[in-house]
């Protein structure tokens, strides 16, 4: 799907991945420059077992929602060629559910 993100609204392609633990952005300069707020270093695994370094976190306020809120949102920035994936984190705080039951 495609989300609008940081306060210059990029356009960037993301997948929503209900077993994420975090948010992830791709490194792409022109987002990374706008958005990083904090450098950081670590890894992680994915399920597939291949490991994805981390270089930053980006956290920004983004709204109005359809409640009329504004809220901090928190992704963490990736190296290399990976997805921008919305975990769950940004599925509580936007109190978004998914209904994967027939009708």
């Amino acid at each position: 799907m495609q989300v609008f993100v940081g306060p210059e609204e990029y356009p960037v392609m993301a997948l929503v991945d209900t077993g994420s633990d975090i948010n992830i952005i791709t490194e792409d300069a022109e987002i990374k420059d706008s958005l990083l707020n904090r450098k950081l270093k670590g890894n992680l695994r994915g399920i597939g077992g291949n490991p994805t370094s981390l270089i930053g976190l980006a956290e920004f306020t983004h709204g109005p929602f359809p409640s009329g809120e504004e809220k901090e949102i928190h992704f963490f920035i990736a190296k290399g060629a990976v997805h921008t994936v919305l975990g769950r984190p940004f599925l509580a705080d936007n109190n978004i559910r998914l209904d994967f039951s027939k009708k």
